[in-house]
């Protein structure tokens, strides 16, 4: 039974990653090919580890749990996880980023530089606030440790910083700090909200039942 409940957490995420890679067909061949085969099979390797280590109490644990899968795949293709991999096996790649970097090509250091825009409801800036957003819900819940407003300011920044340094050695967007203020802030408002649910909701359900036990 347990195994069951742990295969259909990682169902759905595997079906939309099929359904991806079918939609999206990669011509690699060699080296790049073989790129592609490591950063999916890493991935997967994350998911078996996280189901296999978690407990699946309820269908509300194994739905938690499953949706937090397909939400990381879900900001790892729209950021160029896949496509880093390729782009680091091949040739040249570390000093085309130096190059990046020292020419400012694709690259703002510049911070706030969306408050100083006209329209700050634009896709860029909402996008990139509401990405980390539901991070900031899912590590509370799914992670013991990781459960008060700075943990998870901190853990949501250095996963932000990650992304821009993985962009900027693949060049599949721009990199910018700006990205990281934007992400940051929407993973601590997402904590904020679950904190206000936890202590409005889920924990006085908890009060009311341990009391109806015992």
């Amino acid at each position: 039974m347990n195994a069951i409940k742990k295969i259909a957490v990682v169902i759905p995420v595997v079906v939309i990653g099929c359904m991806y890679m079918y939609t999206h067909p990669f011509h690699y061949t060699g080296r790049r090919q073989l790129a592609l085969v490591v950063s999916a099979l890493l991935f997967c390797i994350w998911v078996a580890i996280g189901a296999a280590r978690r407990k699946q109490a309820s269908l509300l644990d194994i739905a938690l749990q499953s949706s937090f899968y397909v939400y990381v795949f879900s900001v790892l293709t729209l950021t160029g996880y896949f496509v880093f991999f390729n782009q680091v096996s091949a040739h040249g790649w570390w000093h085309k980023m130096v190059h990046r970097v020292a020419a400012r090509d694709g690259v703002s250091l510049e911070p706030f530089l969306f408050l100083k825009s006209r329209h700050l409801l634009t896709y860029d800036v909402v996008g990139n606030f509401i990405m980390l957003l539901p991070l900031g819900i899912y590590l509370p819940l799914l992670y013991k440790r990781i459960n008060h407003f700075f943990s998870v300011t901190l853990v949501a920044m250095l996963v932000s910083v990650c992304i821009e340094l993985m962009q900027l050695a693949t060049s599949f967007r721009i990199t910018d700090i700006n990205d990281v203020i934007l992400n940051t802030a929407g993973a601590s408002l997402g904590f904020i909200v679950y904190y206000i649910i936890y202590r409005l909701v889920i924990k006085p359900l908890n009060t009311s039942r341990y009391q109806v036990s015992t």
